[in-house]
């Protein structure tokens, strides 16, 4: 008797087991089934990275190291690399702050900062926006702290924060201190009573820094903090008062250098000058009328000076610093 032979479909191999003849050749129904939340999950998770990689943000401070009241520059420093024109600053909740102290304490928020000028981000393009943080956080107390940015793009519903900067609140050392009167607003009452406090701080145990802090007589206010510059150790300042209760400072900032201002009962820097020690040392002397005068050594004109020197007024202008620039090559 003859075999009997085996009928077959196009494209089915004869012999093959059932599960093979009906599986899929290819693509993601080719899974099993248990495997699917777990691709999913994965998906979700590397999305967000790879978005933060698209947006960086990054702060920077000039200093580590601040007295109660000082300014506290920062600049926060925003890479697009997401192949798209971002458009920023259209609101005052695009970049946001956020301030810890130790042991995870959150500072008080004083005020929002205002950052609400539009501009336009181009792709590998990076901005950078500086503010000062002292007015709107809550930062009297001596200790270490962290800084937060976040950037929101409202376009896309997310946020992108940078790393923590770190920076500490210190006290300094009380050179000097004198009480002073300002005239009052109304005819016939007593005057105004502030008080200049010079502090000598050490920043990181490297160099000091003089300030001039502005207080009401208990201190429980502070108006202003003006940063001199570094200042040696072995020169005392010399300050002293005019008759509208102006503050005239010289001290010693270098080895044959001498710094001199003269700042106004609001914080106001009027004068500064570079005197060197050549042949004497500069000192502060009045004259017959009341006036205070630097007398001995010699004047060097600088930059710096205020009023502007002959030396600056006759120098070429720098270039303002653009919004933007190129991203770093080494962003990923």
């Amino acid at each position: 008797m003859a075999p009997l032979k085996t009928m077959t479909r196009p494209g089915v191999r004869t012999g093959a087991p059932a599960a093979h003849r009906h599986a899929p050749r290819r693509g993601l129904a080719a899974v099993p089934g248990t495997l699917f939340p777990i691709l999913a999950l994965t998906a979700a998770l590397l999305l967000p990275a790879a978005l933060r990689a698209q947006i960086t943000v990054q702060v920077e401070l000039a200093q580590q190291q601040f007295l109660p009241g000082e300014p506290i520059p920062v600049a926060v420093r925003i890479t697009n690399l997401s192949g798209q024109t971002l458009r920023l600053g259209e609101d005052n909740e695009w970049l946001l702050f956020a301030v810890e102290g130790e042991n995870n304490r959150v500072v008080r928020q004083l005020g929002q900062p205002r950052v609400d000028q539009p501009f336009t981000l181009e792709s590998s393009r990076r901005a950078t926006v500086r503010l000062d943080l002292a007015p709107h956080f809550e930062l009297n107390q001596p200790g270490r702290y962290e800084l937060r940015a976040t950037v929101r793009i409202a376009a896309w519903d997310r946020e992108f924060s940078s790393p923590p900067a770190e920076f500490y609140i210190i006290t300094g050392t009380r050179l000097w201190e004198r009480e002073f009167g300002l005239p009052s607003a109304e005819p016939g009452s007593p005057p105004v009573m502030r008080k200049y406090i010079l502090q000598e701080a050490n920043y990181l145990k490297r160099n000091l820094r003089l300030y001039l802090r502005i207080t009401d007589p208990a201190e429980t206010q502070t108006f202003r903090v003006v940063p001199l510059g570094p200042v040696v150790s072995f020169a005392n300042p010399q300050p002293q008062l005019d008759r509208a209760s102006n503050l005239h400072l010289l001290f010693q900032n270098g080895r044959i250098t001498c710094a001199y201002y003269v700042i106004n009962p609001h914080g106001d820097i009027l004068v500064r000058q570079t005197w060197l020690i050549a042949g004497s040392r500069p000192r502060l002397t009045a004259d017959a009328e009341g006036r205070i005068l630097v007398v001995g050594g010699q004047r060097q004109y600088s930059p710096d000076d205020i009023p502007p020197s002959l030396s600056r007024a006759t120098a070429p202008a720098t270039p303002a610093e653009s919004g933007t620039e190129p991203a770093p090559p080494n962003q990923p």
